[in-house]
């Protein structure tokens, strides 16, 4: 049996918008996050360096977003 490695990808973060609601990332991306992590994704900063990994864990914020300037983690889902 052959196991898939996690993927991670790093992205720097250019923009938050709606209060943290709304990532874009460099390239042009987007991410939604979860309601329950606005308090911590609404104070994130443009430039910040971020490691993107799957979330196997929840069907609906499949994505896991580590800020690794801030070692602060939140749920996500591509929007």
């Amino acid at each position: 049996m052959k196991l898939s490695q996690e993927m991670k990808e790093k992205e720097t973060l250019l923009e938050v918008r709606k209060d943290g609601e709304i990532l874009v990332l460099l390239d042009g991306r987007k991410l939604l996050v979860d309601p329950s992590n606005l308090p911590t994704s609404c104070l994130w900063l443009p430039t910040a360096y971020l490691e993107i990994t799957e979330n196997r864990d929840d069907s609906v914020f499949d994505v896991l977003v580590h800020n690794i300037e801030e070692d602060e983690q939140i749920r996500a889902m591509w929007f």
